[in-house]
């Protein structure tokens, strides 16, 4: 079960929730990027070929993160917790677009951090995110 607390506020304001009660399994989702889920390593340019708006990279995170949650059981509704490093903090106008027509009205709790650099150089965004599956 899940509880997605909003502290009064209406839950059409925010892209998250500021907090979350849950029980049941956890998973763990590794940081996803806009680079193909499973890719060669060492990595081949030609298969790492990226979009260059801010909002098409948070997509294809979302994306990878909901492939990897749905090959654990769960659906994108099971995530409580995300975690996101970006590199260009002004655009987080796109990242919040894209995250909020990605989870609609499901509000997980967020921490947004703005990094330096990713693991690509053309790469402007990654995304982590934790999910309880009921039980």
């Amino acid at each position: 079960m899940k509880n997605f607390h909003t502290i009064g506020a209406d839950p059409d304001e925010m892209p998250f929730s500021p907090a979350v009660s849950v029980s049941g399994t956890t998973v763990y989702l590794s940081g996803a990027t806009a680079f193909p889920l499973v890719h060669k390593h060492p990595h081949d340019e030609d298969e790492l070929r990226v979009p260059t708006s801010m909002k098409e990279q948070t997509t294809a995170c979302l994306k990878n993160l909901q492939t990897a949650l749905e090959t654990a059981g769960g659906t994108i509704l099971d995530i409580v917790k995300v975690t996101i490093f970006n590199t260009d903090m002004d655009a987080q106008d796109e990242v919040n677009e894209a995250y909020t027509e990605f989870f609609g009205s499901h509000r997980p709790c967020r921490s947004h951090v703005g990094v330096d650099r990713l693991v690509g150089t053309e790469l402007k965004i990654e995304i982590e995110a934790i999910a309880v599956l009921d039980t």
